[in-house]
């Protein structure tokens, strides 16, 4: 659902996309990731970073116990927790894929809405999800943020 504010005189600022609908309406193995050319301490990575390296590097237990902090807006997975994702534009929107991570959200907070945007620092955990061992991030702080300027990234 895109959102906009009209100011008085009948104009007013562009449509604020969902990112959460766009996401829902791409595959996301359109892009063929890079391969990383450089490694980042754990809690230096951003979202998109710890995706590309857990695609090129898919075995969990190697990622286990290592820091995260990460932001994004909340996308809702089907049969699953809301994932923490982004979107990896190449060259416009109209060919932007979403890449995310699945979050082990806190017990004592409510699920996440979708399209909410969020930082969130924890760990990277392994845990089976039928039959195969993928990682996760257990959420141990998780803090409402704006919409970043910048959202989408190359």
């Amino acid at each position: 659902m895109a959102e906009h504010r009209r100011s008085p005189g009948g104009a007013g600022p562009p449509p604020r996309p969902s990112f959460a609908d766009l996401a829902a309406n791409r595959q996301a193995n359109l892009l063929e990731e890079p391969g990383l050319s450089f490694v980042l301490p754990p809690a230096q990575r951003s979202l998109t970073d710890w995706v590309r390296l857990l695609r090129s590097d898919p075995d969990p237990s190697l990622h286990a116990g290592n820091s995260v902090r990460i932001s994004g807006f909340v996308l809702p997975m089907p049969g699953e927790e809301p994932h923490l994702a982004r979107l990896l534009v190449r060259c416009c929107l109209v060919d932007a894929v979403p890449v995310g991570l699945p979050v082990r959200w806190p017990d004592d907070r409510p699920t996440p809405r979708a399209d909410q945007w969020l930082s969130v620092e924890g760990v990277m955990e392994s845990e089976t999800v039928a039959g195969r061992q993928r990682s996760v991030v257990r959420a141990d702080r998780v803090k409402a943020i704006p919409r970043p300027r910048q959202p989408l990234e190359p």
